[in-house]
């Protein structure tokens, strides 16, 4: 005759692991900043821009790589886009490939909420020259890419100035620093006209930088 398993002893033959929960304390209320959305479309900006003043001629490949580098800075929020890690993939083998750089930025985002708190080094002119040394060291055979992936990092922080909350410039002295009045908040309907602001701004610097754009949209060459 079968015995009947009670719900501890089920509990007890789980894996441990199974057993932790995520920490909720000092990240549920996390203070929010502009959405993912928003920031991409910075960070597209920002690397067309750049484009412009630098007269670089960035190749396609290295747009979405601005828009990664636009997210990098929230990794210090484990809510966030990249804190939370890469999305699980239907494939495989990809998915595989994807988990330990999943790993690491869960890491890194549970070490920085922990230790210096969200939207701090990050965010500050401390946190971009961090991230732009690096990449410059590493990357800096390859222009595009190293510009894009700066472009779009900083640009963060200066999508995050437009917000109430403002960013730590100075960090780790002085007060928050705010492009607007009282900033922009989250999800709003300012948001919404600040983000099609930039995307506008991306339109046209991308018409200047691919003049062969025009002839797509049906628009007459310059």
């Amino acid at each position: 005759m079968l015995r009947q398993t009670t719900d501890v002893e089920s509990d007890r033959s789980l894996p441990p692991v199974l057993h932790l929960k995520p920490p909720s304390r000092g990240v549920a209320k996390l203070p929010d900043g502009l959405n993912a959305t928003t920031h991409a479309v910075f960070g597209v900006a920002a690397l067309a821009g750049a484009a412009l003043v630098t007269g670089a001629d960035p190749p396609a490949y290295v747009y979405p790589a601005a828009v990664a580098a636009s997210w990098l800075p929230d990794v210090d929020n484990p809510r966030s886009t990249l804190g939370n890690g890469l999305s699980r993939l239907k494939n495989p083998v990809l998915n595989l490939l994807s988990r330990p750089v999943s790993w690491a930025l869960r890491t890194t985002s549970f070490v920085l909420v922990r230790t210096v708190g969200h939207r701090t080094l990050t965010h500050s002119l401390v946190g971009v020259l961090l991230f732009a040394l690096p990449v410059w060291l590493l990357l800096g055979r390859f222009p595009n890419l190293t510009l894009a992936l700066v472009s779009g990092y900083a640009s963060h922080v200066l999508a995050d100035a437009l917000n109430t909350r403002g960013v730590p410039l100075l960090w780790p002295v002085g007060k928050p620093f705010r492009l607007l009045p009282g900033g922009v908040r989250s999800g709003g309907a300012v948001e919404v006209a600040v983000a099609l602001v930039a995307l506008a701004f991306t339109l046209y610097a991308l018409l200047l930088l691919y003049p062969a754009l025009r002839g797509v949209i049906g628009l007459q060459p310059l």
